[in-house]
């Protein structure tokens, strides 16, 4: 832990006082929050004690700045509002992107560079498509990808088996992930249905752990169904 003598030369600090704990010089909406059992918690994982001040300048005190703001049921909600509206706005450009486009790989790539660019968080994205019994990769940003998947292999093709949405907090934890990078820390995958058959599958990874809920389901499986035809 690092001691802050003059406040002044610290650009992002935590302060424990009178029951609080404050962040400051950090461009979040929430910077006070009351001191309750899951931060004592923190403060004896973190080796934090009260009445100190501290610079947030190595991984366990921003890990303990990070668990605190993330925990908190006010930054919840308001991460989750924040998360709902750029995803309406996301869907508003995309259908402009497509609704004079017919081309169905133009297509598949603007809606990657839209929720790449457009959401936060979203490491790689990208389309598969189902020949044969492989998952073949189509448009896509970010980093380079696994090229093929075999089906029901990985978060992907047990997408593809189950015709359904899957969450994985965690990817490590999974069953037979395919490691495709190592940056990759959390995913969720969609399944692309027409007629009953899956077709292919819309994939986002993230950087983050458990960065994926319902709300993501909801719109990521809204954008799946706005995708005219299969290929």
């Amino acid at each position: 832990m690092i001691n802050v003598e003059n406040l002044d030369d610290a650009n992002n600090f935590i302060e424990i006082k009178d029951n609080y704990v404050f962040f400051w010089g950090l461009d979040i909406s929430s910077k006070k929050f009351r001191i309750n059992a899951l931060i004592r918690e923190l403060m004896k994982k973190y080796d934090i004690t009260e009445d100190e001040v501290i610079e947030i300048s190595d991984d366990d005190t921003y890990q303990f700045y990070k668990e605190v703001y993330e925990n908190n049921p006010t930054t919840k909600k308001e991460n989750l509002k924040r998360k709902k509206t750029k995803y309406i706005q996301v869907l508003k450009q995309i259908r402009a992107l497509i609704a004079d486009e017919t081309d169905l790989i133009a297509n598949l790539a603007n809606i990657c560079a839209a929720l790449k660019y457009g959401m936060n968080g979203f490491f790689w994205v990208g389309f598969y498509f189902v020949k044969g019994g492989d998952l073949v990769l189509g448009p896509y940003q970010g980093p380079p990808a696994c090229t093929r998947i075999k089906i029901p292999q990985g978060v992907c093709g047990a997408c593809a088996q189950k015709k359904e949405t899957i969450i994985v907090p965690d990817v490590d934890k999974f069953p037979g992930h395919i490691a495709c990078s190592s940056h990759s820390k959390s995913e969720i995958v969609v399944p692309l249905i027409e007629d009953g058959k899956v077709w292919g599958v819309l994939d986002v990874d993230s950087d983050e752990y458990d960065k994926f809920d319902e709300v993501d389901k909801k719109y990521l499986e809204e954008i799946c169904g706005i995708v005219a035809k299969s290929p």
